[in-house]
């Protein structure tokens, strides 16, 4: 994931604000512990978001919370949330997440991303077969899905639902894998599929301009057949892409309100419903000023 699922500040409590911070600096702790100091650097929003997605979903986990240091700022104790199954499962996707996308910048990248994953490649393999022997299923899942995304993208797919699709059923599944309640499983398996949706086409919208200075893939260009728009059709394009992530998040809210939160209702409230949309706007707005007054 590429953190895109994250809080809108502004309108969080001190208190909610604070327990969101613990949670993020709970799993690096519990990523430094369990794959090592250099795992902390796949720290995100995206991975946290799931923590505490999880952690609501199961109220018989017992969270402790109490202030440590952080290796960023080890002079000043912060609110961390101590080891747990949450955090535990959550390291671990972004172990095997980091492994694909290494071995994906090794195989398509440009020069420099070669080079760096190259020297990321042993860590990266270390972690991803610790991290796939304790969670099978997600291995499984990621493995399947990152497949059929390369192939899509080889193919230069035309159409932003099929480009997505990958994305939006390893959500699916990894999501699934939350709750055992069938009832809740289903809305689990859709909130997963859209969020993965949102991720992807967010991540197509904010590498829009690189994608057309590398004539890399990007699903927006390539369905409005434009190799080298001009600002005015560029402009469209994002608008086109703003709409599609809109709608996308219309139904995530959707499937969102039909989950049973058993804590941690208004972090998770302040993600969906305000953190989705800040982060389009966000993105929309920076593109936007980097290319005003400039041909591309």
């Amino acid at each position: 994931m590429f953190g895109y699922i994250k809080p809108f500040k502004p309108e969080m409590k001190i208190c909610e604000y604070e327990t969101y911070k613990a949670v993020y600096c709970g799993l690096c702790k519990q990523l430094g512990k369990s794959y090592g100091p250099f795992s902390r650097l796949t720290l995100s929003f995206d991975f946290t978001f799931l923590a505490i997605l999880d952690m609501a979903m199961h109220k018989e986990t017992e969270l402790e919370f109490s202030r440590q240091r952080c290796i960023v700022n080890p002079l000043k104790k912060s609110p961390c949330c101590g080891q747990c199954q949450s955090l535990d499962f959550s390291s671990g996707v972004a172990m095997i997440m980091f492994y694909y996308k290494v071995l994906d910048n090794y195989n398509d990248g440009k020069l420099a991303q070669r080079a760096l994953s190259i020297l990321c490649l042993p860590f990266a393999k270390r972690a991803y077969h610790k991290a796939a022997e304790k969670y099978p299923e997600v291995a499984s899942i990621i493995y399947e899905t990152i497949s059929r995304q390369s192939q899509l993208e080889q193919e230069r797919c035309s159409s932003t639902d099929l480009a997505s699709e990958p994305s939006a059923l390893a959500l699916s599944g990894l999501l699934s894998l939350l709750c055992d309640i069938p009832d809740q499983k289903r809305v689990l398996e859709r909130f997963g599929y859209l969020i993965g949706r949102f991720v992807y086409l967010s991540d197509a919208l904010d590498d829009l301009e690189q994608d057309i200075k590398q004539n890399s893939y990007n699903p927006f260009l390539v369905r409005e057949d434009i190799a080298n728009p001009t600002n005015e059709q560029l402009e469209n394009i994002r608008e086109n892409a703003k709409g599609s992530l809109f709608l996308t998040i219309a139904e995530i809210i959707k499937a969102y309100e039909l989950l049973e939160l058993t804590r941690f209702k208004p972090i998770l409230d302040n993600i969906v419903y305000l953190g989705l949309k800040g982060n389009t706007e966000q993105i929309f707005s920076q593109r936007r000023r980097n290319t005003d007054g400039r041909s591309i």
